[in-house]
C-alpha cells in the first residue's frame, strides 16, 4: 500500500470479501498466536485477552480454522466472522487502522463509521461494500490497537443482508477482555 507505514499493507490482505478470509502472507507479520476454550470463552494464549463465543451468542455460526485468524466463525448463508490480531510494535490510531483494511477491496466504499468503545479503549468501526465476483457485498470491521501496538480487527463480510448479522456480531465483538501483556 503506498504511502502508508510498513506494516500496513500485510493487514489489507486479511479482510475477508463474501466468503473468503484472505490472509496470504499474514503468518509471517501477525501474532496468530492460538486461542484456547475456557468457561464459555475463547482466550489468546499469549495475553490472554478473551471473546465470547460467537456460536453461542448467536445461533447459525459455526467455529473454523483459518490461516492467520484467532478465530473464524461462517454461516450457512455465506457470512464469516473473524478476530485478526497482528503485533507490530508500533500502530496508527483505530480509525487510520480501519481504513488501511479497505485498501485491496475493489471498489471499496465506506458507508457509515465512527468511534466505539472496546475494554475501555477507543476503537473505530465501519460498514462498507465492495465489488467480489461481479457482485456487491457488505463489511464490517470494529479496529482497536492495544498500548502495547497490536491491532485486533474484528471482522463482518456478508453476501446476504448486513443487517441480519450485524446484532449478533456487535455483541461478539463486545465481549472482548483485555488480557495481561506479556
Amino acid at each position: 500500500m503506498r504511502g502508508s507505514p510498513s506494516g500496513w499493507g500485510a493487514r489489507g490482505s486479511v479482510l475477508a470479501v463474501a466468503g473468503a478470509l484472505v490472509v496470504a502472507g499474514m503468518l509471517a507479520v501477525a501474532c496468530a498466536t492460538p486461542v484456547t476454550r475456557d468457561a464459555g470463552r475463547w482466550r489468546a494464549r499469549a495475553d490472554g485477552a478473551s471473546i465470547a463465543d460467537l456460536a453461542t451468542l448467536e445461533p447459525g455460526w459455526q467455529r473454523r480454522e483459518g490461516p492467520g485468524a484467532l478465530l473464524v466463525f461462517r454461516a450457512a448463508d455465506g457470512a464469516q466472522a473473524a478476530w485478526v490480531r497482528q503485533c507490530r510494535g508500533a500502530a496508527g490510531a483505530p480509525r487510520p487502522e480501519a481504513h488501511a483494511l479497505l485498501v485491496r477491496l475493489e471498489g471499496a466504499e465506506v458507508e457509515r463509521e465512527g468511534p466505539v468503545e472496546i475494554a475501555g479503549r477507543e476503537a473505530w468501526s465501519l460498514v462498507a461494500s465492495a465489488n467480489e465476483d461481479g457482485r456487491r457485498v457488505r463489511v464490517k470491521s470494529v479496529t482497536r490497537v492495544s498500548a502495547q501496538g497490536c491491532t485486533d480487527d474484528f471482522l463482518l463480510t456478508t453476501p446476504g443482508d448486513l443487517e441480519a448479522r450485524e446484532g449478533g456480531f456487535d455483541r461478539w465483538w463486545a465481549s472482548y477482555a483485555e488480557g495481561t501483556p506479556r
